[in-house]
Formats: structure tokens, sequence, C-alpha cells
């Protein structure tokens, strides 16, 4: 039975859907919760302009917004316990694409300090 291109188009919609579904923000709270000890985990989005703040700093303050979402659990202070750089650029691989990248997050060790613009997450607990 011949496949329809509407059926191809379709099919290729949803592989494409399925590979790239993922944000940058669901990538990093799963990294982050990977190698929490435990508790309550937050990724922070750390921005990089020319007042950047230390991921220390953003996780203190995060601490209310990330009580808010734990139903007021927690630790009532912010802190970072690690920091990773989420690379925007994603290979698109078919699935015969074996021993290929898809994407990189570099882990950077003792981050939680940075103000420069190494870090684009930090890892909070509360």
């Amino acid at each position: 039975m011949a496949t329809s291109i509407a059926e191809k188009i379709f099919t290729f919609s949803v592989l494409l859907a399925i590979t790239t579904a993922l944000t940058d923000d669901e990538i990093a709270q799963a990294a982050c919760v990977a190698i929490a000890p435990s508790g309550f985990v937050s990724a922070i989005r750390k921005p990089c302009n020319r007042n950047n703040p230390s991921c220390n700093t953003l996780c203190r303050d995060a601490a209310c917004s990330m009580r808010k979402i734990y139903g007021n659990q927690g630790s009532t202070s912010g802190t970072c316990f690690q920091t990773f750089h989420i690379y925007g650029r994603r290979n698109t691989l078919k699935n015969s694409d074996m021993g290929k990248a898809h994407m990189a997050i570099y882990k950077i060790g003792n981050g939680c300090g940075n103000t420069n613009c190494g870090p684009n997450f930090c890892c909070c607990k509360a």
C-alpha cells in the first residue's frame, strides 16, 4: 500500500516534534534532579547581561517562588548546588545515526558563585 505525501509529512512532523519537544528548562530540571542529593529542587535560568547575578544570588532570591510550587514545603532559603551551560544548538539525527551527538551540556564545577556568562542554568535546592 502506497503512503501518501500527507501521511509522510504528518509522520515527519510528529518525529520532529518528539525529537525537539524538550525545552532547555525541562532538560536542566531533569539534570538538576538527577544529581541532587535529596529534597526540593528547581532549575533556575541564569541571564547573561551586564549585571550578571551569581547562581547563589538567583537561588536565594528564587526560594519564595520555589516554595510556592512545592506547597510551602522545603527550606525558606534557596541554595545553589550545581550549574550547567546547555547549548542551544542541536544536531538533527535520523534513527540510523549511531555514534553521533544530539546536544551538549557543560557541567560547571564550583560555578554557583560565577557572575560571568558561563552557566545559563542554576540547580537550586529549597
